[in-house]
């Protein structure tokens, strides 16, 4: 009888304790699949957007969509085009800032399309690198997606400065003391954010930077 009993005891030990694993277990993955869930919305929103025709964006059941995400969403008028908002993206990236997945959500933000254009004008170009690679680098400065958002920064300050060299510009100078003012310090914030990340990784894009500062203040 003594032994039925323990034996009954060790079971419901058992059990209790599969049971206890399984709930930490549940508890511990629900914020990783909350992130995974609330992100996936957002990537298949900027997908149906992408499939609305130019022209029927003002026809059903494309309006209601629209009007049914327009927390979500902005319209970019050159473009004539609807984006996700980039906000979005990384407030949903500071939300889940703990996790593995919060990397890969900033760099949907960093890589989203911003509305509007900045029609060869170089603080704009400076400022959408800030808001976008630089805002990366600053969350997640040794992030996974570090080496990518620095190659797209040296790219584009790479092109800029050698547009300045040439007789041809393609590029505009800030005009006015506030927009010089403007370039000067997206040039600062861009400076600091990328000494912040690996020394080696990084001296290019310094470089590159320096030649726009250069050519342009």
């Amino acid at each position: 009888m003594r032994s039925t009993k323990s034996y009954l005891v060790t079971i419901i030990l058992s059990v209790a304790s599969i049971l206890l694993l399984t709930g930490l277990s549940t508890a511990q993955s629900s914020p990783s699949a909350a992130a995974a869930k609330e992100f996936k919305r957002l990537v298949n929103l900027q997908t149906a957007l992408g499939k609305i025709p130019m022209t029927k964006q003002d026809k059903e059941p494309h309006r209601s969509f629209l009007k049914r995400n327009d927390n979500d969403i902005v319209y970019s008028d050159p473009a004539g085009e609807w984006y996700v908002r980039s906000k979005r993206l990384w407030d949903l990236a500071a939300k889940y800032r703990n996790l593995p997945r919060a990397d890969k959500i900033a760099w949907a933000a960093a890589e989203n399309q911003l509305p509007g254009e900045c029609e060869g004008y170089v603080p704009c170009y400076l400022s959408v690198m800030r808001m976008t690679y630089g805002e990366y680098l600053t969350r997640f400065p040794k992030g996974a997606y570090r080496k990518r958002a620095i190659q797209e920064m040296t790219h584009s300050f790479t092109r800029i400065a050698d547009d300045a060299a040439s007789t041809k510009r393609n590029y505009d100078a800030p005009t006015e003391s506030g927009d010089q003012a403007e370039f000067l310090k997206a040039v600062r914030e861009l400076r600091d954010i990328l000494l912040k990340v690996p020394k080696p990784e990084a001296a290019k894009a310094l470089s590159s930077l320096k030649r726009v500062e250069d050519s342009y203040k």
